[in-house]
Formats: structure tokens, C-alpha cells, sequence
């Protein structure tokens, strides 16, 4: 997991002098699974954190229990997207879940209540999901859409 690009392989792991960049460094050669017709790299020791991809046991366990994670209650828009962006930087599937919960419960309660989905919640749930979903995917072997359906065909709201 590349924590800007999501799910990527790394294709091959060698030393490159960038354009104006100084001396030879080890790079990392990823290409990302969703992404076909990109390819990245990124020093070895840089700053971008990378970690292996959930285990599919793990994405099992976090997919059944989708309902039972818990959700940010917090009213104030901007408090809870502060919190949000807090969240996201865990770089962590199981805190991604409880944002995307999140967002997903809010959305529904208030078409249901007949108002309009704030933009900020979409934008969240677009980011939030596509790191969470993407990774789901890939460790469970499923499309992306399978995933997203049976994760929020899970929650009660």
C-alpha cells in the first residue's frame, strides 16, 4: 500500500539519479493495481509511508464486522472533517472503515431527512473509500464495486 497511490506492486527495486536531484539513491518502481497506465517510483527511505497490503483474513474479519464499527459522532462539520483528515493519516484500513461508516450513515440519514449530501462528506467518502475498497478488493480477490456493495449492504442505519 503506497499511502498517496493505494494498492501498487513493486515492480523493481534500483538505484536512479533524478534531473537535478543530486546523487544515486534506491528507488522503489511501483505500479498500481487500479491504475494500469501508471507507474511511480519513490526512494526507499523517503518520507511517503508504504506498507504491505491488509492480509485477506483480516479484510474478512473487517468486512463482517462492518456494522459493528463504530462511528464519529461529532456534529460540527468542520470539527468532524478535521477529525477526519486526522483519521486518514493513520493510514490504516480499520480507521478507514469508521470514516467511511461515517460519512456513509450521515449521507443516507440526510437524504432520508430530505436535505442535500454535503460536499465535504462526498469528497470524504470518494477518498476514504477508494483506499479502503481498493485494498479490499485486492486481499479478498473481488472487484472493487462487489466489495463497496457488500460493505455498505452490511450497515444498518
Amino acid at each position: 500500500m503506497h499511502e498517496n497511490t493505494g494498492v501498487c506492486q513493486v515492480t523493481e527495486i534500483s538505484e536512479m539519479a533524478p534531473a537535478g536531484k543530486g546523487s544515486e539513491q534506491l528507488y522503489y518502481f511501483l505500479e498500481p493495481v487500479f491504475q494500469k497506465s501508471s507507474k511511480i517510483f519513490t526512494p526507499v527511505d523517503a518520507k511517503v509511508r508504504i506498507r504491505d497490503v491488509s492480509s485477506k483474513a483480516d479484510m474478512t474479519e473487517l468486512l463482517n464486522s462492518a456494522d459493528d464499527i463504530e462511528i464519529v459522532e461529532e456534529e460540527d462539520n468542520k470539527v468532524r472533517q478535521e477529525i477526519f483528515k486526522e483519521m486518514l493519516d493513520a493510514f490504516d484500513p480499520h480507521i478507514l472503515a469508521r470514516v467511511v461508516k461515517t460519512v456513509y450513515i450521515r449521507k443516507q440519514r440526510r437524504i432520508a431527512d430530505g436535505k442535500k449530501v454535503m460536499s465535504s462528506d462526498e469528497r470524504m467518502l470518494q477518498i476514504a473509500g477508494k483506499k479502503l475498497f481498493e485494498e479490499m478488493a485486492f486481499s479478498l480477490g473481488l472487484e472493487k464495486e462487489k466489495v463497496e456493495a457488500e460493505f455498505f449492504g452490511r450497515i444498518a442505519f
